[in-house]
């Protein structure tokens, strides 16, 4: 969601399912472990392409970096496909560098997911210059009472801010982290309270502007 309007910004899509897709961490991370990670990857990260886009806004795609460098960024760029980066740091840096031009020159957006306390990962993305960085939900939580939390998401917008890169909060599960992250100058958010996973496009909550 747009924090400022209130409205509809795009779609996260999301594995879910039965049986060993209940918990997709956990494939993840057997897959990673028998050296297949790229490989599933793609195939996830091709399967959400397969559908349609939704009838507005951006669509965003999870993908690591071991999948992203065997994708051609000429046959599923799109101008409203974001690509959310995790685990960026194990690829070559400028491997990788090279992919996301790519990317980006075919009109794709490119985001570094899952940003926390570690400002390791901001420092890393100075050389990525993303699109937007995502804020997890370690920095979201409590930002509306706990000093800290907040002294460590103003730290971090400071360095989005130095990147040129726009912030999406993730989690955002309480009135009071919304109104937070609108006084600290956020753009975007997702999270239960403005919308829960489901499957298609369908009907998300539009907070009103007060809220």
């Amino acid at each position: 969601m747009n924090l400022t309007s209130g409205r509809l910004w795009g779609y996260e899509a999301l594995l879910r399912g039965e049986g060993v897709l209940a918990k997709p961490g956990r494939l993840f991370k057997s897959a990673a472990a028998w050296g297949l990670l790229g490989e599933l990857d793609t195939a996830c990260f091709l399967a959400a392409l397969a559908g349609s886009y939704p009838p507005e806004g951006y669509l965003s795609v999870n993908v690591t970096a071991a999948g992203l460098v065997d994708i051609d960024a000429g046959a599923y760029a799109n101008p409203r496909l974001v690509i959310e980066l995790t685990e960026y740091g194990y690829r070559d840096i400028q491997q990788l560098t090279g992919a996301l031009s790519a990317w980006r020159g075919n009109g794709a957006r490119i985001a570094i997911d899952d940003v926390g306390p570690d400002i390791g990962q901001l420092r890393a993305a100075l050389h990525l210059r993303p699109d937007f960085v995502k804020i997890d939900r370690s920095l979201v939580r409590g930002c509306d009472c706990h000093v800290s939390n907040r002294l460590l998401l103003a730290q971090a917008l400071e360095v989005c801010r130095y990147l040129g890169a726009e912030v999406i909060a993730e989690g955002i599960e309480k009135p009071g982290e919304l109104k937070a992250l609108r006084d600290l100058g956020v753009e975007y958010g997702q999270g239960y309270l403005l919308g829960k996973p489901q499957p298609g496009w369908g009907k998300v909550c539009v907070m009103a502007g007060g809220v």
